[in-house]
């Protein structure tokens, strides 16, 4: 995969691109909007570009497994002696760790908070980044980003907002068309509007 294969805004491609080119400047990050928008993808994406190492937590999975957040904080504790381990053959990059921490908002405001120290310790400590992803929606005050994400982790993250915006629609709807051709212009307009751009790549897929 390569970057020009997302479909995003001008102004999020800009925003995301600076993260590429500049891994050296690029703090913990927290990506969120409605689902289907890319953050999940371009995390694992980005990851891979600027760690050496890359591990993903799911907190659906955990909670499924009747799991808790100290369970999420414990295997990141455990990653001390396998990425040493890990570094000895592989190539080195900015970071030599990414941690990806998905489905962000299924973990409790107080929850949340317990991931504060560790996210600044392993930064400084394994040259970790931290990369949280979380679903909100911009039309139900309840699911903002605010709402969403506690205090002490909104003041350690920078956060980037995959939603499309109303006036990004047209362009939005334009990078998809070319990426999307066999698609009904309809469906697409109709998928840009909701925010959910992976539908198109899943009616595309069942087309080819």
């Amino acid at each position: 995969m390569k970057f020009d294969d997302f479909i995003f805004s001008s102004a999020l491609q800009s925003k995301l691109q600076f993260f590429l080119d500049n891994p050296s400047k690029t703090p913990n990050l927290c990506f969120h909007a409605y689902p289907g928008t890319g953050k999940t993808t371009f995390a694992k994406y980005l990851a891979n570009e600027i760690a050496t190492d890359v591990r993903y937590y799911d907190i659906n999975a955990y909670k499924a497994d009747a799991k808790t957040s100290s369970s999420v904080i414990q295997s990141i504790n455990e990653c001390n002696t396998t990425v040493t381990r890990f570094m000895q053959n592989a190539e080195p990059k900015q970071f030599d760790i990414a941690f990806i921490v998905d489905e962000f908002h299924n973990a409790s405001l107080r929850n949340q908070d317990s991931y504060k120290i560790r996210t600044e310790e392993m930064s400084k400590t394994h040259n970790a980044i931290f990369i949280f992803i979380l679903n909100t929606e911009v039309h139900d005050k309840k699911a903002t980003y605010a709402k969403r994400v506690s205090p002490a982790m909104r003041s350690r993250l920078y956060e980037v907002d995959f939603n499309i915006k109303i006036h990004e629609h047209d362009e939005v709807f334009a990078l998809a068309k070319k990426k999307f051709p066999q698609l009904p212009d309809s469906v697409i307009r109709t998928q840009v509007m909701k925010n959910d751009l992976r539908q198109l790549s899943m009616r595309a897929k069942m087309m080819s």
